[in-house]
């Protein structure tokens, strides 16, 4: 497979910009206003960078979640911060992750404290993973990027260890969710 290293060097460096890290709002940002589901849709939405064909949240979406169990029905067609918090949270693993893992790291029937807790250390979480993940594959990156010409071989290695480990990480989630206990077990 050819690599362009221009392109490739342009995606660490976009990784690597404070400003372009993916956050997501932290509980006390969230609003405090219930929200319909066409709310609920655009807040979440610009959160989320994907291509414009690929939809990282709709309607039948957050109807199949509450059907799955995987967040709590709304209350009157409105959904609360508690949502919006188990919304984002689902949004972001299932990029990854399949619900029955997902439904065992975040359970639902949880209290606001118990949400907000959980919601605020996986924002902090996301953040601090990125710049770990980010850093150490910069430190396999750098050497290869300064290197004068393009060495297919090792652009395509860098490509090739970065989808291992994020397979790698997946299977060690699904292993530690499974360690997983609720307090209703």
């Amino acid at each position: 497979m050819y690599i362009e290293k221009d392109k490739f060097v342009a995606v660490f460096s976009e990784m690597t910009d404070e400003n372009a890290r993916p956050s997501l709002p932290l509980w006390n940002e969230l609003p405090d206003l219930e929200l319909y589901m066409d709310q609920v849709i655009s807040f979440i939405s610009k959160y989320f960078d994907t291509p414009s064909s690929e939809k990282i949240i709709t309607p039948s979406m957050v109807n199949n979640y509450v059907k799955l169990g995987t967040i709590p029905a709304p209350v009157r067609k409105k959904y609360s911060k508690e949502h919006l918090a188990y919304l984002f949270m689902v949004c972001t693993l299932k990029q990854t992750l399949d619900m029955a893992t997902i439904q065992k790291i975040i359970p639902v029937g949880l209290n606001a404290p118990q949400i907000e807790y959980i919601y605020n250390s996986f924002v902090k979480n996301q953040g601090k993973a990125y710049g770990y993940v980010t850093e150490n594959v910069l430190n396999v990156a750098l050497p290869i990027f300064e290197n004068e010409g393009e060495n297919q071989d090792r652009l395509n290695d860098l490509l090739l260890q970065v989808a291992s480990a994020a397979n790698i990480f997946k299977l060690l989630t699904e292993k530690l969710a499974d360690c997983h206990k609720t307090e209703k077990e």
